[in-house]
């Protein structure tokens, strides 16, 4: 089980909807959720509030991958998501580093004042691969105190 899996794990409330790390690569993160009766609203489809929910653990995943090393820890700090269609099925939400993200020069300002911002942008999926959310999420990192 990788590290981040571990994390997600011991987040009651993440752990609560099943989700599970389906890819982890430096500029790419995907997350799985399961397709539960529990998961859903009175329609039938999946809610969205679980929606949001898988779609913010996948964007802070992406975004603690770039703090973490760095000695840092994240904040949600603004959302923007649109909702596309009704969600069924095992959902996936893949999430990418902003790309006007200069990695570098965010690692030299964290570095300076133990503070920065990033977005991530997220795309939720369903079972054939058509979008059901598209959102922005935006951190502020700021350094762990030891």
């Amino acid at each position: 089980m990788s590290t981040k899996q571990t994390l997600l794990d011991s987040i009651a409330y993440v752990a609560w909807h099943g989700q599970q790390v389906a890819a982890l690569a430096p500029d790419r993160v995907v997350i799985a959720q399961p397709d539960r009766p529990d998961l859903h609203n009175y329609a039938g489809t999946t809610h969205a509030g679980a929606i949001y929910t898988l779609a913010e653990t996948a964007a802070g995943v992406a975004a603690d991958q770039l703090a973490a090393p760095w000695g840092g820890f994240i904040l949600l700090a603004a959302t923007q998501v649109r909702y596309t269609r009704r969600a069924q099925g095992t959902l996936t939400a893949e999430a990418r580093l902003a790309a006007a993200t200069d990695a570098a020069a965010l690692r030299d300002e964290f570095a300076a004042s133990g503070r920065g911002a990033l977005a991530v942008d997220v795309t939720v999926r369903d079972p054939q691969r058509e979008p059901v959310l598209e959102g922005r999420f935006d951190y502020a990192i700021r350094r762990r105190k030891t």
